[in-house]
């Protein structure tokens, strides 16, 4: 057998063992936030357990930890969809580090639609629960950036890869008649979130323009959720070759459309066209159905949506209804659409607190509950005119 040689403690072991002892001797120690100052917090979640990382930026943008927490998921957590996971997350963070969640402003960094999850309209049980809890917080979202502080090396080894862009289904269909016009969005991801919308026009509108019109909603409402990547199928040949570039738009007004829906477009990575049969469009023609009819008692938990002017004769998407100023759901809406809030420090809690109970649904202020279907919010002025209709 060969003889080892011997052993010689050179120089770069030298330096190697005075460096392991400057780092066993120099522990990472968590920061301490200033009063007032903004938090950022990290999400990550894996097939059996949650972490979140909270951390304070000084004015180099260099990262200091704050805190960290982890939980096993248990049983029914473990069976979670991940926006649901990353939904839990934030609470099970706000529950642990709920003084620090009091007396700062924390930013949730993410790559994922947490916020467009929590404010749906068709929140139900535990996600409604949690939205309302959060809502006693302040809380802002942006986009994940990289964890910059090397003392993140543990929450970065835990946190699954760089995740692909999410690919989001989008089925869509209209339908007209001589008094109605109609359109069924259905709208549902890889985890099983799904999102349906009826819409229902009261001008006239010709088959074509009523499938423009299904198509621009379902645009609008993948937009509100983050949607990146879209596959949307339509039944309408016409309009799916006209926006594939199969056929020449010739209708001006279809011209104007088309203009519409390209420029929606361009909000997306990538979006695909697609035509199917109408037996695999069937629960979105059915929408479409019942929207281009007078609402009835068959269909009181189906959210139907009304537009009064077709989407080519304005100049924005959503046909958002504007309460005035003296309206109780001013206020509301105002803190809805854009955060404002009341200078008054009591009314500004007040007003995040009720505001977790609302939401916008194109342009429409509705109350949501626990077990109930939404509620339309009225204007004062228009009281009067509903009481008359009942009785």
């Amino acid at each position: 057998m060969k003889k080892e040689a011997p052993f010689k403690w050179e120089t770069e072991c030298e330096e190697a063992f005075q460096h392991f002892k400057r780092v066993l001797a120099e522990p990472p120690i968590l920061a301490k936030p200033q009063t007032g100052e903004t938090l950022y917090l990290y999400l990550s979640i894996t097939e059996e357990a949650l972490a979140a990382a909270l951390v304070r930026e000084n004015e180099k943008k260099e990262q200091k930890p704050v805190y960290f927490i982890s939980k096993v998921l248990q049983d029914a957590e473990a069976r979670y969809s991940r926006l649901e996971k990353l939904a839990f997350t934030l609470l099970t963070a706000s529950r642990r580090l709920r003084q620090y969640f009091q007396a700062h402003l924390v930013t949730v960094r993410t790559d994922q639609a947490v916020k467009q999850v929590l404010q749906k309209p068709d929140l139900a049980g535990r996600m409604l629960a949690w939205s309302i809890e959060l809502s006693q917080f302040q809380i802002k979202f942006e986009p994940r950036n990289a964890i910059k502080a090397q003392a993140m090396a543990d929450f970065i080894e835990m946190t699954p890869g760089k995740l692909t862009l999410e690919s989001w289904k989008l089925h869509v269909d209209g339908s007209s008649n001589s008094t109605y016009g109609g359109a069924g969005v259905i709208l549902e991801n890889q985890d099983g979130i799904t999102i349906e919308q009826s819409v229902r026009y009261e001008f006239l509108v010709s088959n074509n323009q009523a499938e423009y019109e299904a198509l621009l909603a379902g645009l609008s409402l993948a937009q509100e959720v983050g949607a990146k990547v879209l596959e949307v199928n339509t039944n309408s040949q016409v309009v799916s070759s006209q926006i594939n570039g199969d056929y020449q738009t010739r209708d001006p007004i279809l011209q104007q459309y088309l203009a519409k829906v390209n420029k929606l477009r361009k909000g997306f990575e990538h979006v695909t066209i697609r035509h199917v049969p109408r037996e695999r469009n069937a629960r979105a023609d059915l929408l479409s159905k019942l929207a281009s009819t007078k609402p009835g008692h068959g269909n009181k938990s189906l959210i139907q949506e009304v537009v009064k002017t077709p989407s080519v004769s304005t100049t924005t998407n959503a046909h958002l209804t504007i309460s005035n100023q003296g309206s109780w759901t001013y206020p509301i809406l105002q803190y809805l659409l854009d955060g404002t809030l009341p200078p008054d420090p009591k009314e500004e809690k007040r007003i995040k607190r009720e505001a977790a109970n609302y939401t916008i649904v194109a342009g429409q202020l509705y109350k949501r509950g626990f077990s109930q279907p939404l509620l339309k919010c009225i204007e004062p002025e228009n009281t009067e005119y509903i009481l008359r209709e009942i009785h």
